[in-house]
């Protein structure tokens, strides 16, 4: 097991506010729920009643706050009227000392926290990071009031894939399910993570068939080509992952078993 794995999940079991490790992590859980196997794209009838009898897959939304080495930064801010803001304080966490968000992808489970019910800031002190492909396309292609709207909240930086967005982390293609969907990959020392945003939304069917994607995605064919590069790398080199629609605490290690994979 790598330190950070170690170290990650020594810290999401703590119930205090000190980080382990030069990588600690908070999981944030948002919404917990269930969604309907209609959503899937590219299973089989049978692949489905195997991994989920009922009809009924399991969903969640989370977040996540690091800290990378004295850098705090929140990945990601849940839906603007969910749970992410009370899940930081409960951790002893004000929103007010929250200094840098970087931003997965624009859908409204990922960057809606960002606006508070008033349509104000929630967090009246950070900047925000947002990919240039992913920013273009809601804000110029799509024209998305509500992300051009959150957006304008904020001060913003763009960055390209391969860029470090800041210290420690940098930015990898992981485009499909939107044009600009990032994973992050967090390196401080020999430790390292990856914030994998929604690589994966349904880890019960989508680990072990990773050829499945969902009707979420912009482009489902690129979605799972996305899912097995970084399933891979994840698996290679034995990084730990950290996934929003994953099972709380969201953090898992990655292994090949036969034509897929598996967490642990």
């Amino acid at each position: 097991m790598s330190k950070i794995f170690a170290a990650v999940l020594l810290f999401v079991f703590m119930t205090g506010s000190a980080y382990a490790g030069t990588i600690g992590t908070i999981s944030l859980v948002d919404v917990q729920g269930q969604s309907d196997t209609s959503l899937l794209v590219g299973a089989s009838d049978e692949q489905i009643a195997q991994y989920f009898p009922d009809g009924k897959m399991p969903s969640q939304i989370l977040a996540f706050y690091v800290r990378i080495a004295e850098n705090d930064v929140l990945f990601d801010a849940g839906l603007q009227d969910g749970k992410i803001l009370m899940a930081l304080m409960e951790k002893g966490i004000n929103p007010n000392d929250v200094k840098t968000i970087l931003i997965t992808h624009l859908h409204p489970d990922h960057f809606g926290g960002l606006v508070s019910a008033e349509g104000g800031k929630s967090f009246p002190n950070a900047e925000v990071y947002v990919s240039e492909v992913e920013r273009d396309y809601w804000c110029n292609v799509i024209k998305n009031e509500n992300v051009i709207n959150a957006l304008a909240l904020y001060e913003v930086h763009t960055f390209a894939f391969g860029d470090e967005v800041i210290a420690g982390v940098t930015a990898v293609d992981a485009s499909g399910h939107t044009p600009g969907h990032t994973v992050y990959d967090i390196k401080a020392g020999d430790e390292e993570l990856l914030v994998v945003g929604d690589i994966m939304h349904f880890p019960e069917i989508q680990f072990p068939l990773p050829g499945v994607s969902v009707k979420y995605d912009v482009d489902p064919v690129k979605a799972a080509e996305s899912r097995r590069k970084i399933l891979e790398l994840a698996s290679e080199k034995k990084i730990p992952i950290a996934g929003m629609h994953i099972t709380p605490p969201g953090i898992f290690g990655v292994k090949v078993s036969g034509e897929g994979y598996e967490k642990f």
